[in-house]
């Protein structure tokens, strides 16, 4: 299951949910049908493993092109 990082536009606050359910964003957040992404918000945590790849990949592309 993907993780969700961005908050949902309902959420509230950790136990406040606009909807009314449970507003846990570690729990109910994750699995909820009506999750929505707050625009232009930051996520909880960055995925690093991401990045690092990248970057490992840019530097073998310059190596075999050399």
């Amino acid at each position: 299951m993907k993780d969700r990082e961005i908050q949902c536009i309902y959420y509230i606050c950790e136990g406040y949910c606009s909807i009314g359910r449970e507003g846990s964003f570690r729990k109910k957040c994750q699995t909820c049908d009506k999750y929505i992404p707050k625009p232009r918000c930051r996520a909880a945590r960055v995925n690093d493993k991401k990045g690092k790849l990248d970057k490992i990949k840019t530097k073998e592309t310059k190596k075999n092109v050399k």
